[in-house]
């Protein structure tokens, strides 16, 4: 089976591509050989959510794969008294009064509670740093 020359561009550029389990370097990575067939690629970059691909390569001379990575925000929530709990996206639940959570750029839906009671309930677009006060 002939080898295939693969390009990898990202961005942001410089993210670590990883084929197969593999390091094979950062950002735009040009003319890394493979063999036809599937194969996984992981994007890893600080500030970034990691993304795992599954590409098919077929037999060709040259294939160039495109990705976009999704950025990671701070956001921050407080409670000022006892009694709050939070839920986020409907799977992830706390009851700290200080918490600080790195969310994948893109939309959560956020769910308070007092005293066991619904206090709010509201879609949390993450696209900048953010801290809730309750």
């Amino acid at each position: 089976m002939a080898q295939v020359t693969l390009d990898v561009k990202v961005l942001p550029k410089g993210a670590t591509v990883i084929l197969d389990g593999k390091k094979i370097g950062s950002a735009p990575v040009k003319g890394y050989s493979v063999k036809p067939g599937l194969h996984e690629i992981r994007l890893e970059k600080n500030g970034y959510a990691p993304a795992t691909h599954e590409i098919a390569v077929q037999d060709a001379k040259r294939l160039v794969a495109d990705f976009i990575m999704n950025p990671m925000y701070t956001i921050k929530f407080q409670a000022k008294e006892k009694g709050f709990t939070f839920e986020l996206n409907g799977e992830h639940t706390w009851r700290d009064e200080k918490i600080k959570l790195n969310l994948e750029a893109g939309a959560h839906r956020l769910r308070v509670y007092y005293l066991d009671e619904l206090f709010d309930d509201q879609v949390v677009v993450a696209d900048r740093n953010i801290e809730f006060i309750y």
